[in-house]
């Protein structure tokens, strides 16, 4: 059976990923979602993730969930001083 999560997270197959808080991508954008399972990323409020992996762009998220569950399947790798 394949993970739904791939399928959602395909276009960042083979991405590097920085391990970092999160800040928004502009002034009119208050929240991303995680790529592959779609939790909510903000710079602070209840219920909501405040780190995680980003591509070099800071333009995708990955939650930490995420990152552990499909890595190898999806061919990430972290930045190096990520954790």
């Amino acid at each position: 059976m394949t993970d739904w999560r791939i399928d959602n997270a395909k276009h960042t197959k083979g991405a590097t990923l920085c391990f970092k808080k999160y800040v928004r991508w502009s002034d009119t954008w208050d929240h991303d979602h995680c790529v592959a399972c779609w939790a909510k990323f903000m710079e602070s409020g209840a219920d909501v993730l405040t780190e995680g992996y980003a591509t070099e762009d800071s333009y995708h998220w990955i939650c930490s969930d995420c990152l552990r569950d499909l890595k190898d399947e999806m061919g990430w790798t972290l930045a190096s001083g990520s954790k």
